[in-house]
């Protein structure tokens, strides 16, 4: 594997220097690509991708929009990138909207970001065009996509337009831009409570994007399907791939998000936990179809023999295994949650390198990240350069240039998690002597018993979650005495459905108790699941595919 230094990377305060700073790096090198229907891939130069965010810019300060807030509700696209830039290049506050939300759910927040105008791709613009309350205040639809119908403004008309305003009036002109000024809204996942709005200012987003660049190397194709609405896909995946020039495979369809991930010859990819699971489970499962299970457990345990030995070899069968999973990926950077480490090891032996990092909305996001050249597969990495960590109570704290400028018109709030200028993140852990940090839990997940013992339910689930049978897992306290203080553990559990296929209710529960109590024998008592439930239907989760604990 290649090494990649942090100190050849450049950092930019404001987004408009942002812009020209990677037009003039990089050129005409490709810059953003995608997949159509038909498998043809369309791509963008970094020349071409800085023309079209003038455009739009021009149009924005022409309709008197810049400076203003700007919701994009969508579906990733190379649309949604520019809109996004151009927003924040002209002094403007691009609000992300997770377009799964509700209806009333998108209602709100776009009431709360009090936006003025609204990009929406075909899905959503009719969602939006309905807002009950605010409406008012609300100047201008965007369609992302393309339409059929006259009379509906699209982002292809208001790039002609911006065009047409350029050439009329010169370079547009919008206020000046600070540093510190906030230049995206992006609402937190809603794990344990309802999402908030937190302002991410220019230079906390751009620090953190070229922070973030330590796994990117210059000229490799980097492939993604992260939402571009939460900040670990437009920072880390759309941000931090841009300012190292290099290319950005982007994916808006997990219906074909495989098919896109081979066609992309990418070196590397940014996802979460669920999606290296949901491969890890899709080559075993394939393994066992062709009746090679055995075999591949022996390469894979002869490999790590030889890789503990210091002897680095390449087994064909083991390449072979690796190119028709995943094809030229060669390196993961995983964040969202924590991933299983056997399920690393198991990849590294097939030659795909697993980063983990460990971030949150208020930092921008990221706040650690193993590197190819640095790496503890149990941590979540070295805290970056322009971030700083500290630990109080187990509770992980951070302050940096990465820190929120705090929630949108939420004092109350934003006073509530700060401690001066370090942001309490809810999240325990620790540093160890080397430097990496790793991560224990959850601090509102704590899960508290009589005797005064406390266990976070994270490292049961992972446990859990490693049984092939079962697709999801949340465990939590149940109360079982007549006290509330006497809780017991119990797991709610999702199967996967393609193993469950031909069980009945009965043999799924019967299986699951079998694989927990062999989990159970290695554990304390008080440590030990004690209830199992089984679910029909699939937890409700975040944008970083985390399951959303208030809601169950």
């Amino acid at each position: 594997m290649k090494n990649f230094p942090r100190n050849d990377v450049t950092y930019y305060d404001t987004f408009d220097a942002f812009m020209d700073g990677i037009e003039k790096a990089f050129g005409d090198k490709t810059a953003v690509s995608w997949f159509l229907r038909n498998r043809t891939e369309e791509s963008r130069s970094f020349r071409e991708l800085a023309g079209e965010v003038s455009q739009l810019r021009g149009a924005i300060c022409g309709r008197g929009l810049a400076g203003k807030n700007i919701a994009i509700v969508g579906e990733n696209s190379y649309a949604w990138i520019v809109t996004y830039l151009a927003v924040a290049s002209c002094g403007g506050t691009a609000v992300c909207i997770d377009a799964e939300q509700s209806n009333e759910s998108i209602w709100q927040m776009m009431q709360m970001a009090e936006v003025e105008a609204v990009f929406a791709s075909d899905v959503c613009l009719p969602i939006c065009e309905e807002v009950p309350e605010g409406k008012e205040r609300i100047q201008m639809f965007v369609l992302l996509g393309d339409a059929k119908e006259d009379g509906v403004l699209t982002f292809s008309r208001l790039c002609e337009e911006g065009e047409n305003y350029l050439a009329q009036n010169g370079p547009a002109v919008y206020p000046p831009i600070e540093a510190r000024q906030t230049a995206a809204i992006a609402f937190t996942s809603g794990t344990t409570s309802i999402s908030k709005p937190v302002m991410l200012s220019n230079q906390a987003i751009l620090y953190n994007a070229s922070d973030s660049s330590v796994y990117v190397s210059a000229g490799e194709r980097v492939f993604t399907s992260l939402p571009f609405y939460h900040t670990y896909g437009m920072t880390c995946a759309v941000l931090a791939t841009l300012v190292r020039g290099a290319a950005l495979i982007i994916n808006g369809d997990l219906k074909t998000v495989m098919r896109d991930l081979h066609l992309s010859r990418a070196e590397s990819m940014l996802t979460v936990p669920l999606m290296i699971e949901a491969i890890h489970n899709q080559l075993w499962l394939n393994a066992e179809r062709e009746g090679q299970e055995e075999g591949l457990r022996r390469l894979l345990r002869l490999q790590r023999v030889l890789r503990k030995m210091g002897i680095k070899t390449r087994i064909k069968v083991l390449e072979d295994v690796r190119q028709k999973c995943v094809g030229t990926l060669r390196t993961i950077i995983c964040g969202g949650a924590h991933l299983n480490k056997e399920i690393a090891e198991e990849f590294l032996m097939l030659g795909i390198l697993v980063l983990q990092g460990y971030g949150i909305t208020e930092c921008s996001p990221l706040v650690s990240v193993n590197s190819n050249y640095s790496y503890d597969m149990d941590s979540v990495g070295h805290v970056l350069p322009h971030c700083e960590v500290k630990i109080e109570n187990e509770e992980i704290l951070v302050r940096g240039k990465n820190v929120m400028n705090g929630y949108y018109k939420s004092p109350e709030l934003t006073t509530e998690v700060m401690q001066g200028e370090w942001f309490k993140t809810g999240d325990l852990g620790y540093l160890g002597r080397d430097g990496f940090l790793y991560i224990t839990g959850r601090k509102k997940n704590l899960i508290v018993f009589k005797n005064g013992k406390k266990i976070s339910p994270e490292k049961l689930e992972e446990k859990i979650g490693m049984i092939p049978l079962v697709k999801d897992v949340l465990v939590y306290g149940a109360v079982s005495g007549a006290s509330a203080d006497d809780v017991k553990l119990a797991a709610s559990i999702y199967p996967d459905p393609e193993r469950a296929k031909g069980l009945s209710s009965y043999e799924i529960l019967e299986q699951l108790q079998e694989e927990i109590n062999k989990i159970n024998s290695h554990l304390p008592f008080y440590q030990q699941v004690q209830m199992v439930n089984i679910r029909e239907q699939e937890f409700s989760k975040t944008a970083s595919k985390k399951i959303k604990r208030h809601m169950v």
